[in-house]
């Protein structure tokens, strides 16, 4: 395995509990369906259960009910964000539809629309899909290009015209208590837009693995209701009227394949912060680079040197000039640690190294003929 090449290939529904325990959030279009289920109860006729009145000629008109501002701060958040979350629709390139989500307006000034990446991803192969349309809570329509992706965290950047645009402001989601009361925003089932559900904060820090080659990290775990199509979509931290994080993810219920009741996960607000600031400078996400090719430790390898399994990673070869070249590291090292963060399988290298950047300092931890060393790396540019 070489340093993490972000794959965009549609994520494997997988997590450390149980495999395909975990559903995206976006939906692939091709329809949805319902309909209406009435009981009748066997041997007697609806005019026998209940003693009918004469209807009345007309129906008492209700007085007006006017709640004033800040008595039901639900109600108020909604109004105030609402007009920033949209629908985005991810077309191929024939020009037809291929899947939807949500997302949100992050700068009405420039014109920014914060999703996730598996939103406008290519649903059959590689890349982006070819075109995107955003519809407002209000139905205007417009064209997008995609800004940016990254594939490692699940966020990508649209740009739409910037015109009569409100934002949603991004909280500081380190600062967001669990038990803060929010709210998700989105359009389940890629049909019901502007669709509003409440709930908390249940859980914070959370880490899930989204694909085989990807584990989002710090993210927040709500009881909102999140269905498909909620993809992209705000978590809204109500009391503060600020978004604390991304709707992503769903938990399954792998006993009956089934989306689990009140599992749900967002990208935390300070990730979207990050993350998009690059995308909307650079196009992509720079990230430090080592300059090694690397393998799993083996359980023999693991149990020969005392190491719980999997804890590590063999190098198998150095690229030339690069940071890990220049400090030293050699075909065969065992690395250990990154930093004071033990490698293992809850920890990858690639996911060790997500927030990292050219220039920055890391100590390795490595084991060479049976002998352990701390070596320190300037991190270089990934290629």
């Amino acid at each position: 395995m070489s340093e993490p090449m972000y794959s965009s290939q549609p994520p494997v529904r997988s997590s450390g509990l149980s495999p395909a325990a975990l559903l995206l959030v976006g939906v692939i279009l091709g329809g949805i369906s319902g309909g209406a289920v009435a009981t009748v109860i066997e041997g007697r006729a609806p005019g026998d259960l209940v003693a009918l009145s004469p209807a009345p000629t007309s129906l008492p008109t209700s007085a007006p009910v006017n709640v004033p501002v800040g008595v039901d701060v639900t109600v108020d958040a909604v109004k105030d964000l609402l007009p920033a979350v949209v629908t985005v629709v991810n077309r191929a390139q024939n020009g037809q539809p291929q899947s939807s989500g949500s997302g949100f307006v992050i700068d009405a000034q420039q014109g920014y629309v914060a999703t996730n990446n598996h939103v406008v991803e290519n649903v059959r192969g590689g890349g982006a899909g070819s075109s995107f349309d955003v519809i407002f809570s209000d139905n205007r329509t417009v064209k997008a290009t995609l800004v940016g992706r990254d594939p490692q965290t699940d966020i990508a950047v649209l740009k739409v015209p910037a015109q009569n645009l409100v934002a949603a402001p991004l909280a500081d989601s380190d600062k967001a208590p669990v038990g803060a009361h929010v709210i998700a925003i989105g359009s389940p089932l890629g049909e019901f837009q502007n669709t509003v559900t409440e709930g908390v904060i249940s859980a914070k820090g959370r880490r899930v693995q989204e694909s085989t080659s990807v584990i989002l990290e710090d993210l927040i775990q709500t009881d909102a209701a999140i269905n498909p199509g909620n993809s992209g979509g705000p978590l809204i931290w109500i009391a503060a009227k600020q978004v604390v994080g991304m709707n992503t993810l769903v938990q399954i219920d792998p006993s009956t394949d089934t989306i689990a009741q009140g599992l749900g996960f967002a990208i935390s607000a300070n990730t979207i912060r990050d993350i998009a600031n690059d995308l909307i400078k650079d196009g992509q996400v720079v990230r430090g680079f080592i300059g090694i090719s690397y393998l799993p430790l083996t359980p023999r390898q693991a149990l020969s040197l005392g190491l719980a399994a999997a804890a590590g990673i063999t190098v198998s070869s150095v690229v030339a000039g690069s940071p890990a070249a220049q400090a030293g590291i050699q075909p065969n090292d065992i690395v250990t640690m990154v930093n004071a963060q033990q490698i293992d399988q809850d920890h990858p290298l690639s996911s060790i190294m997500a927030k990292s950047k050219p220039g920055d300092k890391v100590k390795l931890t490595l084991i060479r003929g049976g002998q352990t060393q701390v070596i320190e790396i300037t991190l270089g540019r990934q290629p």
